[in-house]
């Protein structure tokens, strides 16, 4: 999903609610998932790791200590000297979450380099960013996902860059078909696999009421689009109630794999 701009901007202040569960899974030795999430500077981030080992789980905790400390300390140092270059005729929020998304992919490709326990490392990552000017910015490289409920409405703001999501996007093979393809998990793009990555943005106004739900395919390959919407719907009330639900589900159908649910609420600022 390339670069989008804003829908528009309404002159009101947001304010965020969070809630987050990772979880082993049924089969795997270690968490590769990790997840960050901080309502009061308005960034949130869930990653994927891969690779033998446990060295997807370095990669993955790499991934989101590099962002969050970009996005918490780094970004305000030199407000007008980024490490990478602005996207052309982008807004600095946009800039901003790629800049930090690329510094966390340098630090773990440059750690796969020089590390041979965690050679061949990597992870996917999903970034979400609010600013007031701008909007809601989610960034993401891999097929960790980002959703949007908005009333009655669920939709995916992210597109997989997997195996499995091209023959998707190619029509090739429905979205089931392309899950049971053989090399489907294969990841296309990911943290770590190169000095530089490109990085996906998409910019969405937030509205009252908004839930958006971040995760890891440990979730999504076991429950389909429909099931997780339905869920968030009928338990809107409670955040930690949604996400504990979600992981819970994941487990009961198998977890066989890591597992992350991650979900933001909006509402006034009063």
């Amino acid at each position: 999903m390339s670069s989008n701009s804003l829908e528009s901007i309404d002159q009101v202040s947001y304010a965020f609610s969070s809630a987050a569960q990772s979880d082993i899974g049924c089969v795997r030795a270690t968490n590769e998932d990790a997840v960050f999430m901080n309502d009061a500077e308005k960034f949130w981030i869930v990653a994927d790791g891969m690779g033998g080992h446990a060295s997807g789980q370095v990669a993955a905790n790499l991934a989101v200590e590099s962002v969050a400390d970009y996005m918490s300390r780094w970004r305000y140092h030199e407000p007008d000297v980024l490490p990478f270059d602005r996207i052309p005729g982008a807004t600095l929020t946009e800039s901003t979450v790629s800049n930090a998304v690329r510094v966390a992919n340098v630090r773990v490709y440059n750690r796969s380099q020089s590390d041979p326990t965690c050679d061949g490392m990597g992870t996917t990552i999903v970034l979400m960013h609010y600013d007031p000017n701008d909007g809601l910015a989610v960034a993401h490289v891999g097929d960790s996902r980002c959703y949007r409920l908005r009333g009655d409405v669920f939709e995916r703001l992210t597109d997989d860059h997997s195996l499995a999501g091209e023959l998707t996007r190619s029509n090739l093979l429905t979205e089931q078909e392309a899950k049971l393809h053989a090399g489907s998990n294969v990841i296309l793009r990911a943290l770590g696999m190169d000095d530089d990555v490109q990085v996906d943005i998409a910019v969405v106004e937030p509205k009252e009421g908004d839930q958006y739900l971040m995760c890891s395919d440990g979730l999504t390959d076991l429950l389909h689009d429909f099931e997780i919407g339905q869920m968030l719907k009928d338990r809107s009330h409670d955040l930690d109630l949604v996400v504990k639900d979600l992981v819970d589900e994941a487990n009961a159908r198998g977890g066989n794999d890591n597992i992350t649910a991650a979900i933001v609420k909006v509402a006034i600022d009063i």
